[in-house]
């Protein structure tokens, strides 16, 4: 017997051979998961918002003059070295290799300290991202910052001489994993807004605008296509941080993909006319809820000195990763993770620290088929 295919012969054992052949080498050699297949993988990603914790509170500060304001200000960025922000991005970085790297992560108070002897003479001495960046690296993961809002940005005398200042910048970000193939994961079209509405605090002689904002980028993941939002809402007034939670609300509605929003929002599950009933009524899921059922999910409540010494003392959830309602998002049931909030995810430290004074959340969810 002979082969006529394509006007070419060969004899049958030949023939027979070339196919035994052909079936081995298609089992050799698998086709790269993000490749074509018969079998396409799961369109699941994993998304994670984490309130880094800047490192001291400041509301110590609110309504100082003079000397006082000086000498508070010094004992601020003192805490915030305390808190040891090096140690805490190690910790971080872990849960985050521990989650299998999630494809985007939402981040919050992404501090930037900087010293000089002047205000127009600083150089940063903390970077939040960068540290953070590094530890990721370390734990073998390459992370990039997809997006950015800078918001706050303040600096104070911490010597009574004036001979050394302080400066202090709050940031929210969206770091995306930067080792994936475009062909798997791509990152476009970053966009960041401050809120028109604002909180003000009184500082020296002067009200202080506290300002925060909102990013979005459009992420493309194994071919289908959503929008990252990350945001912080105002924490000291509710009437500011219900008209950001409304700001962006109208923002995120006109996006023309669909939405999957992290961060913090300073706002608890029953709080039916702040940001959370806002969102809810907009058509925004709970991916939480979705995906755990009623189990607490608590994010907010570590001490300022984050002291791992003692028990946890989370005990209210105010972050969250939701998406809008329109079927096309959907969380995996049973995937939710609350990280950071157990003696086991501390430092290395002595003594050891939470890794944040805020839980992180991460949730796997699954993009619809074609």
């Amino acid at each position: 017997m002979v082969s006529h295919r394509l006007g070419i012969s060969f004899p049958s054992r030949l023939r027979a051979i070339l196919i035994a052949l052909a079936a081995a080498l298609s089992i050799a050699i698998p086709a790269p998961a993000w490749g074509t297949s018969s079998h396409p993988a799961p369109r699941e990603f994993t998304a994670m918002t984490q309130n880094l914790y800047l490192g001291a509170n400041l509301v110590p500060l609110f309504g100082l003059k003079g000397k006082d304001l000086i000498e508070a200000a010094a004992k601020v960025y003192a805490h915030m070295e305390q808190t040891n922000f090096p140690a805490r991005a190690e910790a971080i970085a872990r849960e985050i290799e521990q989650k299998g790297g999630p494809v985007a992560v939402g981040l919050q108070e992404v501090a930037l300290w900087q010293q000089g002897p002047d205000p127009g003479h600083l150089e940063p001495t903390y970077d939040f991202l960068e540290i953070l960046l590094q530890a990721l690296a370390d734990q073998g993961l390459q992370y990039r910052t997809a997006v950015k809002v800078e918001n706050f940005s303040g600096a104070l005398p911490i010597k009574l001489d004036l001979s050394l200042w302080a400066s202090f910048t709050q940031r929210d970000e969206i770091i995306v994993r930067s080792d994936l193939p475009l062909s798997m994961l791509k990152a476009s079209n970053p966009t960041a807004q401050n809120y028109e509405a604002s909180f003000f605090v009184p500082l020296g002689d002067d009200l202080v605008k506290v300002q925060r904002g909102w990013v979005t980028v459009d992420v493309k993941f194994r071919g289908k296509s959503y929008q990252v939002a990350d945001t912080h809402l105002e924490a000291f007034d509710s009437r500011v941080r219900n008209a950001q939670a409304i700001e962006l609300r109208d923002s995120l509605a006109q996006s023309p993909l669909p939405v999957v929003l992290v961060g913090d929002l300073n706002s608890q599950p029953d709080d039916v006319t702040g940001p959370y009933g806002i969102l809810a009524d907009a058509g925004f899921v709970d991916s939480w809820t979705e995906t755990m059922g009623n189990a607490p999910g608590d994010t907010s409540g570590q001490p300022d000195d984050l002291d791992c010494t003692l028990p946890s003392t989370i005990d209210h959830r105010i972050d969250y990763v939701l998406h809008d309602a329109d079927g096309y998002v959907d969380g995996v049931v049973g995937s939710g993770d609350v990280v950071g909030e157990e003696s086991g995810d501390c430092t290395d430290t002595d003594p050891p620290l939470w890794p944040s004074d805020h839980a992180g959340v991460v949730i796997t969810l699954t993009i619809a088929a074609p």
